[in-house]
């Protein structure tokens, strides 16, 4: 059982180890001090992507700066259970994509691609603005991991230089001669279109390449944010 799952617990991409102390930026110092409402001698729960989870301590709170005592290593670092799981996607409208990106998260996606399709809704995602919801997602939901997010990229130029997995798994509607789902198995792509599909021109791409391997997601067409997290509930 974790004693410490009521402690706080952030991000950062410094190293971390036993009786070592770390500086934290602006950023944190505002949310310790002022959501939070933390002060000098709080613990708190410090995760770094690769190398565990530690408890530390609050030894100095200046007013742009706040200094950690690193105390214990309460979990080490350990390798998805399900190997890397891509997923493409063509980014939705704010709103949406702001739930696509939190439940990918959670439901463990590993590398997230998205990519520009004839019909994307939204062209101009904020990268870091989503590499901070990712990582606001996985302090969350206790992940030991940060998700990878690519650049955004064309479509077919995402597809033509594939090489993290042997297959991309597309969840074609309204298209035959497509596998169930249930038979994807881990390390595995995902490719999810945009609202409104894909266009004749993609799909005839895609129907053509190699690497891809139409999936069936069942009889109703799904909105592309649930689609995502149908894929990613069953392989993971």
């Amino acid at each position: 059982m974790n004693t410490h799952h009521k402690t706080p617990r952030i991000y950062t991409d410094q190293p971390l180890s036993v009786d070592s102390e770390i500086a934290l930026a602006d950023e944190h110092t505002h949310y310790l001090k002022n959501v939070l409402r933390l002060s000098e001698g709080a613990p708190l729960r410090i995760f770094n992507g690769f190398s565990g989870e530690y408890l530390a301590e609050i030894s100095r709170l200046y007013k742009f700066e706040t200094k950690l005592k690193i105390t214990l290593q309460i979990r080490s670092q350990t390798e998805s259970p399900t190997g890397d799981v891509h997923l493409l996607f063509a980014p939705v409208k704010k709103q949406r994509l702001d739930i696509l990106i939190e439940k990918a998260v959670e439901l463990g996606a590993t590398h997230l691609h998205p990519v520009m399709t004839e019909h994307t809704e939204n062209r101009h995602i904020k990268e870091e603005r989503i590499k901070t919801q990712i990582i606001e997602a996985a302090e969350q939901c206790e992940r030991l991991d940060i998700p990878l997010l690519s650049p955004i990229k064309p479509l077919k130029e995402k597809i033509a230089h594939w090489q993290d997995t042997d297959n991309i798994y597309w969840a074609a509607e309204r298209q035959g001669q497509t596998q169930p789902l249930s038979t994807t198995k881990p390390p595995a792509a995902f490719l999810i279109g945009p609202e409104g599909g894909f266009s004749p021109s993609e799909i005839a791409f895609l129907s053509q390449e190699e690497i891809i391997t139409p999936v069936s997601l069942g009889p109703r067409i799904l909105r592309a944010e649930t689609a995502a997290f149908y894929c990613l509930a069953k392989i993971t």
